[in-house]
């Protein structure tokens, strides 16, 4: 059963700090790990099941490559700062 992001971000965000590591034990489709990569965490899990852990694998990449592409505010800040 997945959690609800949410409620795992709430909680990452309420007990770690940017940078740290959140380990999740029983991974299941990552949802702990891709939240933790979305708040700029480094998010680990293990998962016995190959085809959840590919799917899920295939989730946390996709949150590292949100988390690379710049977003509009960071292209105007950096506009800004080199005026």
């Amino acid at each position: 059963c997945p959690f609800q992001l949410d409620i795992v971000e709430r909680v990452i965000r309420r007990y770690t700090n940017p940078g740290e590591l959140v380990y999740d034990p029983f991974g299941g489709l990552m949802s702990v790990p891709y939240s933790a990569i979305s708040l700029g965490r480094r998010g680990y899990a293990c998962e016995l099941n190959p085809e959840y852990f590919a799917d899920g694998v295939k989730y946390c990449r996709e949150a590292e490559y949100k988390r690379s592409v710049p977003t509009l505010f960071d292209l105007l800040g950096a506009e800004e700062e080199a005026a």
